[in-house]
């Protein structure tokens, strides 16, 4: 049984592929493709909010919205293509992305060790790295020409934020893609609106109303607000809205803006598209 994808699938076109990867949660093997498992129910709303079908719908989503944007930009993902997944929590976009990527070219990582173990355990196709909160990439300068980053940047305290905007810059080749999402000014809306809850989650930003006025004040005066949310990690991971005029700002020395999508009838959370720049310094 193969990971590596014969060309026929490669060919498969992406709702194809998708049924494919559907059909493969009750069925890993099919024409003698040994598919990846899937974690419990569980594990996968843990990490994503959703599970199995819903989750890959979900996905399929934003992985074509991705390849239509690195087209656009003249950086097409091709077999030949590295690609990271920044945060790739269970594998979920790293299977998408298998029929488009060589297997070798293919790499993801998070800072959980058990989400790591799990990765390797469920078969994911592709080299999946533990990395620390506030650590180093394990790839050399200007490794990758795709990078995107689902529901990551939406958790980091400025810090952390700028600390990987400047890894990430500097793994990424002049010319790169690097597509992300962001929470909005409308993640505060869905905060205010947010009724009782036995949810964690919800209790957690409920908690944040009161301070929500000020909120609205420091995100429109172009500032990142992050609400810890998560105790125990709340030093770097918790909810952060970042408003387009922080990433114009902060990040102008390493990526240029492409485009910048905030409609919750496409995505839930905003998504945005940058450019590695020609020229520009990174701490090393």
């Amino acid at each position: 049984m193969e990971l590596n994808l014969p060309g026929k699938v490669r060919n498969y076109n992406d709702r194809k592929w998708l049924k494919l990867l559907v059909a493969s949660i009750k069925k890993p093997v099919i024409k003698g493709i040994e598919f990846p498992r899937f974690p419990s129910d569980e594990i996968q709303t843990m990490c994503v909010g959703s599970a199995n079908k819903h989750s890959l719908m979900e996905a399929f989503s934003f992985y074509q919205f991705f390849k239509k944007e690195a087209l656009s930009a003249l950086n097409p993902v091709s077999v030949q293509s590295r690609f990271l997944d920044f945060g790739c929590g269970w594998g979920r976009y790293l299977r998408f992305f298998w029929k488009d990527v060589d297997i070798d070219n293919l790499y993801g990582c998070v800072i959980n060790d058990m989400i790591v173990d799990l990765c390797h355990s469920l078969n994911v196709p592709g080299k999946i790295d533990k990395i620390e909160p506030l650590g180093r990439f394990p790839y050399s300068d200007s490794f990758f020409d795709s990078v995107m980053a689902y529901s990551v940047f939406t958790h980091l305290p400025e810090n952390v934020h700028l600390h990987w905007v400047n890894e990430l810059a500097r793994v990424t080749r002049p010319g790169g893609i690097f597509i992300l999402t962001l929470e909005p000014r409308r993640f505060m809306d869905f905060i205010a609106d947010t009724p009782p809850s036995d949810n964690s989650w919800y209790q957690e930003l409920s908690a944040h109303k009161p301070n929500l006025p000020d909120y609205y004040r420091e995100f429109d005066a172009g500032n990142l607000v992050f609400m810890p949310t998560n105790k125990g990690i709340e030093d770097f991971y918790g909810d952060a809205v970042v408003p387009l005029s922080y990433i114009e700002e902060n990040w102008s020395p390493y990526f240029e803006v492409i485009n910048y999508l905030d409609d919750p009838d496409q995505f839930w959370q905003a998504v945005l598209v940058v450019r590695r720049t020609e020229e520009a310094l990174v701490d090393r």
